[in-house]
């Protein structure tokens, strides 16, 4: 049976293209859809239920579909994206599945399946940025928030992560906690942030992946951030070292732009170093990500041709 109202379906497509997919039964009874109208067009498969009170003609919706509905699920005027899922949007997190995380204003409880709705009395408008029409917390609140619920490497790698892709400029987190107080996460972001952490300063979140394949390698005498000094009198850092053997290991995250035009430079270090006997190995972001396996044993067996060269002795024990 047709809608007794008139239904303006061409506004109606307007709004889903809009928030990438979905509509709030608010919006359908505002284009003129009753709601026995919108049962109607659940029942013949016009529309799909995504949340509470939200539809999408289509049977699935993307990730920025499900954001959206969670917006106008819980509300559409004040819920802000947050946490986990701000973090996503930020790239300072990996995409994970589960709910969607907002976050209102103010004191109370109330969600739905599928969303997280946090409760802030601090929240303000310095700390909400828009990002494809929907409001999302910036990337400095974001941190402090998963700060309150996450552990301090997963804290350390997010703000790590935020530098490298420009989501934070340097220092960033650390202004914006140093004008803060009574939030949960302060004194974990104060205790991990890299801008106020001796000997974290520099290190990358690819230096980061690199670090946990030599821990699982157990590469004895491992030193990070360790400073060389060449024939020629230069003095390098490099990423990591094992200086009882003379190996440095580089983790090479420069794009292929960066790399061609660094050639030289890499070489001159490299040949100065090795005037005193040093061995470096490099390992760029692809190679550790996409083959950890492959790395972990050329590591491994570098280390050990190294060891048995230099201080057989010394790392006979060794089992790596």
């Amino acid at each position: 049976m047709p809608d007794p109202r008139s239904v303006d379906d061409r506004r109606v497509a307007e709004i889903v293209a809009r928030q990438s997919g979905v509509v709030s039964s608010r919006q359908l009874v505002a284009c003129g859809l009753s709601r026995s109208g919108i049962a109607r067009r659940v029942s013949s498969a016009r529309l799909f239920r995504v949340l509470r009170s939200v539809y999408s003609p289509a049977p699935c919706v993307d990730e920025w579909g499900r954001r959206w509905a969670a917006v106008l699920a819980i509300d559409a005027d004040r819920a802000v994206l947050s946490h986990w899922s701000a973090g996503v949007i930020h790239r300072m997190l990996q995409p994970r599945i589960g709910p969607v995380h907002v976050t209102m204003p103010g004191s109370g409880r109330g969600g739905t399946a599928g969303v997280v709705v946090h409760r802030s009395r601090s929240l303000g408008p310095d700390d909400v940025v828009v990002v494809r029409g929907l409001r999302v917390t910036t990337p400095e609140r974001t941190v402090i928030d998963v700060a309150a619920r996450a552990d301090d490497d997963l804290v350390r790698r997010m703000i790590r992560e935020g530098e490298f892709q420009g989501a934070l400029r340097d220092g960033a987190v650390r202004d914006a906690v140093a004008g803060r107080s009574g939030h949960r996460g302060l004194a974990r972001v104060r205790r991990t942030d890299p801008a106020t952490v001796e000997g974290a300063l520099r290190q990358t979140p690819l230096e980061d992946e690199l670090d946990r394949l030599l821990i699982r390698a157990a590469v004895p005498g491992l030193v990070r951030q360790f400073q060389v000094t060449g024939a020629s009198g230069s003095v390098y850092r490099t990423d990591f070292a094992c200086p009882a053997i003379r190996l440095a290991i580089e983790a090479d995250g420069r794009s292929a732009h960066r790399r061609a035009s660094a050639f030289e430079t890499d070489r001159t270090r490299e040949a100065d170093l090795g005037a005193v006997g040093w061995q470096t190995i490099r390992f760029t972001r692809i190679q550790v990500s996409t083959t950890p396996g492959t790395v972990q044993r050329l590591i491994r067996d570098t280390v050990r041709a190294r060891a048995n060269q230099m201080q057989p002795a010394l790392w006979r024990g060794w089992t790596g």
